[in-house]
């Protein structure tokens, strides 16, 4: 035994023979958790987690329904991952009462009791754990074997960390289980990973409504936004497709390939979670209030969002300026403002054209001044090349003593 396993299991006999938790021997994190569990009144020495009737049961997972349907693909991934090791998958709401369970059969349903769906997982009802833990630490959360307030839990490691929607708000928790300790490392990733392509699944479902939202205000505006929001649909379907290779990958041990893939992976749904974002403000017909903006940025960010209708115009896009500028402006209303100069630039430069966005400031002047210039190749008349203009009042940022 470790050092660290023989100092848990010591803190255990003296919190079991006289209620005093010594901090000196555990992690912080868990610390943390055994102080709210015997606070909360934990049993420690309870064997099995306490559960919904099946009825209550049965009316939860109704209610969770959307939440589940999109986890499930990413628990099967997690547990595919896991290969022959004893393991189970857990996805629980944001109450830590479990609404789903994926694992060997043995662990599922074997003659061990293992907490179903239904089950209360909350630090008030069964202590330190996988799910209830990391919902109330709001992170991250790894508990090895007696690391787990009450007994019951001794024999797995269990890993687990909260979803949030695109408000930050959480919403569930996605946690595994494992027999071996020594299995948790390789997983890891891959559970954070999953846990981000469900997030990413989530903010699809409310591109969706958002789209129904932008047809019924404002149909002129469907199109062009519509076809945006299926490019980075698309981008994410990639980073799903690639985590099911990985999970693949990691039950035969082939680590060194799935990890290069997992970074590609993670970064895909990250650039995906952004471009999310640029489209939903792009979506919101909300009128704001005039504050100080990055120009560069949001032209920046409007670049990244149409590279893929820009190959398939096959319109090259330039940008020039010599430093960031801040403008005076309300986001949302910049942002339309420039997704119409660019959708416009690009049906004047057609095949093969290219569109140059110029950023400058006016000398003498609190202004910006931004061009969008365009080369066609297909309007051959053309003596020179085309551009739009338009100005912004510029915020100017004093430099920190």
């Amino acid at each position: 035994m470790s050092p660290q396993e023989l100092d848990i299991l010591e803190a255990r006999r003296v919190y079991k023979s006289t209620g005093a938790i010594p901090a000196q021997m555990l992690r912080s994190t868990i610390y943390r958790a055994w102080e709210r569990s015997h606070l909360l009144g934990a049993n420690s020495q309870a064997l099995q987690a306490e559960k919904l009737s099946i009825l209550a049961t049965e009316r939860l997972i109704e209610q969770k329904r959307t939440l589940i349907q999109v986890a499930a693909p990413y628990i099967r991934m997690l547990s595919q991952a896991a290969g022959t090791d004893r393991h189970a998958v857990m996805l629980g709401d944001s109450t830590a009462i479990v609404l789903d369970v994926v694992g060997d059969k043995q662990t599922v349903q074997g003659p061990e009791p293992f907490p179903g769906p239904g089950s209360l997982l909350s630090e008030a009802v069964a202590g330190a754990n996988g799910i209830g833990t990391p919902l109330a630490e709001a992170d991250y959360v790894e508990i090895i074997s007696a690391e787990h307030f009450i007994d019951g839990f001794h024999p797995f490691t269990c890993q687990g960390i909260p979803l949030r929607d695109d408000r930050q708000e959480i919403l569930g928790v996605l946690s595994i289980s494992l027999r071996r300790a020594d299995a948790r490392q390789r997983l890891k990733e891959i559970l954070l990973c999953a846990s981000h392509g469900i997030e990413a699944e989530l903010l699809i479902a409310n591109l969706e409504k958002d789209v129904s939202r932008v047809l019924e205000s404002n149909p002129n505006e469907y199109q062009p936004l519509e076809e945006l929001r299926q490019d980075i649909v698309q981008a994410h379907q990639a980073a799903r497709l690639k985590l099911e290779v990985i999970s693949r990958m990691v039950a035969v041990n082939r680590l060194d390939y799935a990890i290069q893939l997992l970074r590609q992976a993670e970064q895909s749904i990250q650039i995906f979670c952004r471009r999310a974002e640029i489209w939903r403000n792009l979506a919101s017909f909300e009128i704001g209030t005039l504050q100080p903006v990055s120009l560069t940025n949001s032209i920046s960010n409007l670049v990244d969002l149409f590279s893929t209708e820009a190959v398939i115009r096959q319109v090259e896009v330039e940008t020039d300026w010599d430093k960031s500028i801040m403008v005076l402006a309300d986001p949302r209303s910049l942002l339309r403002q420039l997704l119409h100069y660019f959708l416009q630039a690009f049906d004047y430069a057609g095949k093969g054209g290219t569109v140059k966005v110029v950023v400058k400031e006016i000398p003498h002047s609190e202004s910006a001044q931004i061009s969008f210039i365009v080369n066609s190749i297909c309007h051959i008349s053309q003596s020179t090349p085309t551009s739009q203009v338009f100005y912004l009042p510029i915020i100017k940022i004093k430099d920190e003593q």
